[in-house]
């Protein structure tokens, strides 16, 4: 009785297990590309929104500067040189916003635009009456005006367009965990398929050798039979065996493809993770990253009653930069600013990019309130080299300010407010300085 021929099960099982190599492969792909799209989306869509809600805080901050040094100011020429920008200023300031609300936005966020809108609407008034009375040359009531009720009410638009800005983050955040939940998820299928196809392939190479083992018997006994068939008994073994080596070396080159696409995505999963966490230009921790790192300071300054420092900087001539020199300069700025902020700190201090042009600094374990000075004119210090930017030599300072834990605040977002207030002091007095939060340490370094 002749055996059944092994030819049919062994081609259903070597098609079903290349089936399963190009569905995993074809799979793979396609979530790539999917979830690629949707990280473009995310980086492309909530980058250039944040950019205007940060453009429009720029500015706002900048005509409030502006409104200062017309106060201060005895000379009517610069006066309206001062005007001229500040309605400059203005227009881009709408030119973003139109921009904004013409982008696809949730409720809540055009909700917060049409209060911004409202609390400008109040401001805006009451900064061209200071400009007035300025005109005018009723230097007392424009101050009055601008610290009672102009400033305040400039403030209230600018802590909207703040949220507006930490919404955008949240949604970018929330984005991103669920680019990477689906990462994680194609990951776990990957895995599922590849152990099917590892499973499937040794159920294939033990029929396969079962069933070369059967032959062998069989081909033994005819050969002891028919002594005559031995040559083509021993081509038959042969060829087997070359069959049997040719689909091992196809498996071993899928597992192998297996693990390379396996560690292609662990890395994709890495970089995401970098992406939410770190500035992509200056390789440093972002405002997401930094605002976790304060909060773990400030608790281990509570627990361990230490003082903390957290210093705000802000590039004094960058836009400047950005303007003339473009964006390439502007970053290659930013990268070479992080680098002298990253030299001037100790391996327990942190350095952060939070904006545009804005860094900070936490500074952990302070012994005095002095030491945070001490960083901060050192800061001061690293900057008064030029950079090369391009093939251009440009200066550019550095203005920051400075609050403490707890001597002014144990609050982390009061904190922050504290040490832009320091820092916008800094701005007025004359830049290229630093400055204490507070009238108890409102010392001001050259």
């Amino acid at each position: 009785m002749s055996e059944r021929s092994p030819r049919p099960p062994l081609a259903v099982g070597f098609v079903t297990v290349i089936a399963l190599l190009v569905a995993m492969v074809a799979f793979g792909l396609s979530r790539m590309a999917q979830i690629t799209a949707s990280l473009e989306k995310v980086v492309n869509e909530y980058n250039v929104q944040g950019s205007l809600a940060l453009e429009m805080r720029r500015n706002s901050r900048e005509r409030s500067l502006l409104l200062h040094s017309m106060a201060i100011t005895d000379d009517p020429f610069e006066r309206d040189d001062l005007f001229l920008e500040l309605r400059r200023l203005g227009g881009q300031f709408l030119e973003a916003r139109e921009q904004l609300l013409a982008m696809d936005l949730s409720e809540r966020e055009r909700t917060l635009l049409d209060h911004q809108r409202d609390l400008s609407a109040v401001a805006g008034p009451l900064q061209y009456q200071v400009i007035d009375l300025l005109n005018d040359e009723r230097f007392d009531e424009a101050n009055r005006l601008l610290l009672q009720q102009a400033i305040p009410a400039q403030e209230r638009a600018l802590r909207v367009i703040d949220s507006f800005v930490a919404l955008q983050q949240e949604h970018n955040r929330e984005a991103l965990e669920v680019t990477v939940a689906e990462f994680r998820q194609a990951h776990r299928w990957m895995l599922i398929l590849g152990g099917l196809t590892v499973l499937l392939s040794a159920v294939v190479a033990a029929y396969v050798m079962r069933r070369v083992g059967r032959m062998m018997a069989a081909l033994t006994t005819a050969n002891l039979r028919l002594g005559g068939v031995n040559d083509e008994l021993q081509r038959t073994r042969d060829l087997l065996e070359q069959r049997v080596a040719e689909r091992t070396e196809a498996l071993y080159r899928a597992n192998e493809q297996l693990r390379e696409e396996v560690e292609e995505r662990r890395q994709a999963e890495n970089r995401l993770e970098r992406l939410a966490n770190y500035d992509p230009i200056t390789d440093l921790p972002n405002r997401t990253l930094f605002t976790e790192h304060l909060k773990l300071a400030l608790a281990q300054g509570r627990r361990r009653q230490l003082r903390v420092g957290l210093l705000l900087a802000d590039l004094d001539g960058f836009k400047q930069v950005n303007d003339t020199l473009g964006h390439d300069a502007g970053n290659q700025l930013l990268r070479a600013a992080g680098e002298r902020l990253r030299q001037r700190l100790r391996d327990e201090d942190m350095a952060a990019r939070i904006g545009d042009d804005e860094f900070t600094v936490i500074l952990g374990e302070l012994n005095a309130t002095a030491d945070a000075g001490v960083v901060a004119q050192k800061v001061v210090d690293a900057f008064a080299a030029p950079f090369h930017l391009n093939g251009h030599t440009r200066r550019v300072g550095v203005s920051i300010g400075i609050a403490l834990y707890p001597d002014d605040s144990s609050d982390l977002d009061t904190l922050i407010r504290y040490a832009e207030d320091a820092m916008g002091e800094v701005k007025r007095m004359g830049r290229n300085h630093y400055r204490f939060h507070g009238p108890a340490t409102a010392e001001v370094g050259n």
